[in-house]
């Protein structure tokens, strides 16, 4: 009886499995359609982008979003629609000056010109650190210690005067300067020097060219002069009278030794006899009218005198 049964069953199941072929190839292609939809939106829209471009984000370049800006169809997101951001940002922070100086960012400088000394000269100027005030007799002690070097005229047994500490050293000659820079610099382990003349006058004026450190005025409270305690001060002592950069005493106080401009040579107006060097911004000994920031006089560098120093730079690495 079951095998009659299932034997007069077999054309009815037939005809009912062949009822939902359809319906099974309908569900199939409905799959594989959604699979496919599925993988598709995933590619063009779940992507993240910044795992793209080596992980760094894209920026339109101005051209393309003024295309786009006037109706014209944005250039093709490849390698000439792009730019890479800027390696340094253009208001990065200046970079940290070693101690006791001042950053300068350089720049052009109309260079001299104020006065008869020197004709005027427009320069480039690279980037530098310049020490923020005239060496001081008690930084100019320890090289003396340090290498035993002679002494500047006025000292006794390798000891400058008593309450002079911070006081510019001195009766020093241009290659005493010299030797003080290349000793600082092992000391350091970065390139110090004296400034060039160029160098020298951009931290002094700044950009704008000013007469005096401070300004186009001459202002009592901002330096000393032969009319106005005479005499060689401590640094800092007038802070009215900083720079541009920072830096005090760039006009008055004492004359400051700078480089021959050997290095560089364009940058620089020189001396013609390599014996004699150039010194800057007046003293307090002098007339107002000599203290500024283009003052100049051109020397024998053997020279040492009670109102002439130094200051130094430090060369970028």
């Amino acid at each position: 009886m079951q095998v009659e049964l299932s034997s007069r069953n077999q054309p009815t199941m037939s005809r009912r499995t062949s009822r939902f072929v359809p319906f099974l190839i309908a569900l199939t292609v409905c799959a594989s359609s959604a699979v496919a939809l599925g993988f598709s939106a995933w590619h063009f829209f779940g992507r993240n982008p910044a795992a793209t471009n080596n992980n760094r984000p894209r920026v339109i370049s101005d051209s393309a979003v003024q295309a786009a800006t006037a109706g014209s169809a944005p250039a093709p997101a490849n390698t000439s629609a792009v730019k890479e951001p800027a390696a340094v940002p253009p208001n990065a922070a200046p970079p940290a000056a070693p101690a006791g100086t001042l950053y300068v960012a350089g720049g052009m400088l109309e260079l001299g010109g104020t006065d008869s000394t020197a004709p005027a000269q427009r320069v480039a100027v690279d980037p530098f650190f310049i020490s923020e005030t005239e060496v001081t007799n008690q930084q100019y002690q320890e090289f003396v210690k340090d290498t035993s070097h002679r002494s500047p005229s006025g000292w006794k047994d390798g000891d400058f005067p008593l309450g002079a500490a911070n006081e510019p050293v001195t009766g020093v000659t241009w290659q005493d300067a010299v030797d003080y820079c290349e000793w600082l610099s092992k000391r350091l382990g970065q390139t110090v020097r004296l400034p060039v003349e160029a160098e020298w006058e951009l931290a002094a004026r700044g950009p704008q060219g000013l007469k005096y450190p401070w300004g186009n005025e001459w202002d009592e409270r901002a330096a000393a002069s032969e009319k106005q305690h005479g005499f060689v001060h401590a640094v800092k002592s007038y802070p009215a009278g900083r720079s541009p950069c920072g830096a005090y005493d760039m006009a008055g106080n004492v004359w400051e030794w700078v480089g021959d401009g050997r290095e560089p040579a364009e940058k620089t107006l020189v001396a013609e006899d390599a014996r004699k060097g150039v010194i800057k911004g007046g003293a307090a000994n002098e007339e107002p009218a000599l203290i500024t920031g283009a003052s100049r006089n051109v020397i024998p560098k053997d020279y040492a005198g009670s109102f002439l120093g130094f200051r130094y730079v430090v060369v970028r690495s």
